[in-house]
């Protein structure tokens, strides 16, 4: 389901990033030329704010531990403490698809999310274990 972020793209600079809060999920929005990528914007190691992380081309850098995410894919480049290659200690963001519609950047959220699938920075404990 297509959400308006309330960010135009005319207010985020090629380069630039900004963290938004839409539908229950704090989001980061970067925008690289003028292509705009949204991805989760809570870090999957301890929850940091990625928003207040640096950026360096296709990377951010959570400013907690320095977990690194490419910010096209949502991968996992470095592990916390910017360890490379990372080992699988810490997950992937999840990526979502944008648009521009009317000058406005739009993010298409599934309709629903699972509760695993929230920001685990308020202490969610991920996905139920199964046997």
């Amino acid at each position: 389901m297509w959400k308006p972020t309330g960010v135009s793209l005319n207010s985020l600079a090629p380069g630039g990033k900004i963290g938004v809060d839409l539908a229950d999920r704090t989001l980061l929005l970067v925008r690289l030329g003028a292509t705009v990528h949204a991805l989760d914007g809570i870090c999957t190691h301890e929850g940091g704010i990625l928003a207040n992380g640096e950026l360096h081309g296709l990377r951010i850098i959570c400013p907690e531990h320095q977990a690194n995410f490419d910010v096209t894919s949502g991968t996992v480049l470095a592990d916390p403490d910017g360890i490379e290659p990372p080992t699988g200690t810490i997950g992937p963001l999840t990526r979502y698809p944008t648009r521009v519609v009317g000058g406005m950047v739009e993010v298409d959220l599934p309709y629903r999310l699972a509760p695993w699938t929230r920001s685990r920075a308020g202490g969610d404990p991920g996905p139920p274990a199964t046997p």
